[in-house]
């Protein structure tokens, strides 16, 4: 993750995630790249599928979403997905 904070405490980030987990029953890795900011203690951002990331049965994954969280608690998120 890279983040850049400003003086007010509030920063903007980007990075890349390495999922390993289980979609519609297929088993498999894939990256997720992130941007996002910071503002107080909410966080927001947006991701999208790495395209040619998957591997296992998550090979083809594409897709796109969103998160969001106060800092500490859990988060949201939303990853609309298709397979190519």
């Amino acid at each position: 993750m890279l983040q850049a904070q400003r003086k007010d405490g509030s920063a903007s980030f980007c990075a890349i995630e390495r999922v390993d987990g289980t979609l519609d029953g297929k088993k498999g890795t894939f990256l997720l790249q992130d941007q996002g900011s910071l503002h107080g203690t909410k966080v927001k951002g947006t991701w999208f599928v790495v395209p040619g990331s998957g591997t296992g049965g998550l090979a083809g994954l594409r897709g796109d979403g969103s998160f969001e969280a106060e800092l500490g608690q859990h988060a949201s998120y939303v990853l609309d997905y298709w397979f190519e």
